[in-house]
């Protein structure tokens, strides 16, 4: 089988789990360990974490490192993980559709079955004109299209990031981008912030098409995978949260170390025999 066949493959799987009976569960890594964990785990696929992946890498988040390094990692990544990754894409590297274009085509090029593109400018923090978001989306689709990749668009919409007005706005804007990137050719649709059932409920109605939300965001937990099932959401994801919790812990180990002199952290660590065991399993790229 060829690299391009291999993709193909995973990319179709990954695209069937959303239409599947099964909420898609999709941990984010940030490095191989990670990923390594997470397939090792039992998850059928995966996604990358933007902010986890800058943040190991030594940049703020936000589009700080730049599509090349991004898709480097992401796609190394990629490459020793048995299952289908999806990466964290940002806003697409450039506002402009072929901007798009260019990222997804580097993504599937990378190894990459699916990826998320924002539509918020990281430059001014609003959301990016409609008719220019779903432009966009239809760009990453063609690029797809063009390169024979089932690549799984997933695009997100941040009204309530941006706190685009009330609850109400928010709401219906994101129905409205969500419809019309459905229809541009996503094959999944993103809306983080909301975490109550009432309000995602609301959303899975109005929403023509797969929807993926947040189940867990630093300093909140999220909807159980049940509570989703129940609520019609086909799709769920949790950002920087585990990378940020990793980052929780070292910190508060340090502290005890610095403190208190107290090293009984290492007492239920994962052996480096185990890991060890674990890495070299990887298929090599």
């Amino acid at each position: 089988m060829t690299a391009l066949e291999s993709l193909q493959a995973k990319a179709e799987n990954f695209r069937r789990m959303h239409a599947g009976p099964e909420v898609v569960v999709l941990p984010n890594a940030w490095d191989h360990a990670s990923a390594a964990l997470m397939a090792a785990a039992g998850f059928p696929a995966i996604a990358t974490t933007s902010a986890g992946i800058a943040f190991a890498q030594g940049y703020p988040d936000g589009e700080r490192m730049g599509r090349e390094q991004m898709l480097a990692v992401a796609g190394r990544i990629a490459a020793q993980c048995p299952v289908p990754v999806s990466a964290d894409l940002e806003a697409g590297y450039g506002s402009a559709p072929e901007d798009v274009a260019a990222t997804i085509a580097g993504a599937i090029e990378a190894g990459l079955a699916g990826g998320n593109i924002e539509d918020v400018d990281p430059q001014t923090g609003r959301l990016l004109d409609f008719d220019l978001a779903v432009a966009r989306v239809r760009a990453g689709r063609a690029a797809a299209d063009r390169l024979r990749v089932p690549f799984v668009l997933n695009a997100r919409t941040d009204p309530w990031l941006v706190r685009t007005g009330d609850a109400a706005a928010c709401f219906a804007e994101s129905v409205r981008r969500a419809n019309a990137f459905l229809e541009a050719g996503a094959d999944c649709v993103f809306v983080p912030g909301p975490g109550d059932a009432e309000t995602v409920g609301r959303l899975t109605a109005a929403i023509n098409g797969p929807l993926n939300v947040l189940a867990a965001f630093a300093g909140r937990a999220g909807l159980s995978v049940a509570e989703a099932r129940r609520l019609g959401v086909r799709r769920l994801s949790i950002g920087g949260s585990l990378m940020l919790t990793t980052a929780t812990l070292v910190r508060q180990v340090l502290e005890g170390i610095r403190s208190r002199g107290d090293f009984s952290y290492a007492a239920e660590a994962i052996t480096n025999s185990e890991m060890n065991k674990l890495m070299a399993a990887l298929p090599r790229p």
